[in-house]
């Protein structure tokens, strides 16, 4: 990993698009059109920052597999680790309440389908980037 700063401030974007796009949707319209957006959205801008991130850093043909990878492994840990202080931690202490220790079974199978997802948009950032090395 060439740039573990240049992983965590592009997951940090990818993470504060999909909270405001998910809060707002959630909040405004309703549940089904947030997990709509998480399965529309997120991966188009998660592979978009996974392409810049491959772009910036300009990794060879050959290892580019491994350096998505690696991107992916760390994105998804962030992911979990960040869903759980913030759903688990956080707005259960803002709101006074105990915290929510089922929220990841409460939230099933969507939540584990974003992070699966996370693996699709992985794939298609790494498919335009290599597009992009034979264009």
């Amino acid at each position: 990993m060439k740039s573990i700063w240049l992983i965590v401030s592009s997951f940090a974007a990818m993470y504060v698009i999909a909270t405001i796009v998910g809060f707002s949707t959630y909040l405004l319209i309703g549940p089904v059109v947030m997990w709509v957006s998480v399965f529309t959205l997120m991966p188009v801008v998660s592979a978009w920052l996974i392409y810049g991130y491959l772009r910036k850093t300009t990794f060879p043909l050959e290892t580019s597999m491994a350096e998505t990878a690696k991107l992916l492994l760390v994105w998804i840990c962030l992911s979990f680790a960040c869903d759980a202080l913030g759903y688990v931690v956080i707005i259960p202490a803002i709101m006074h309440t105990s915290p929510n220790w089922t929220f990841f079974r409460d939230q099933s199978p969507w939540i584990w389908l974003s992070y699966a997802v996370l693996l699709f948009s992985g794939y298609v950032g790494r498919w335009a980037y290599l597009r992009s090395l034979h264009a």
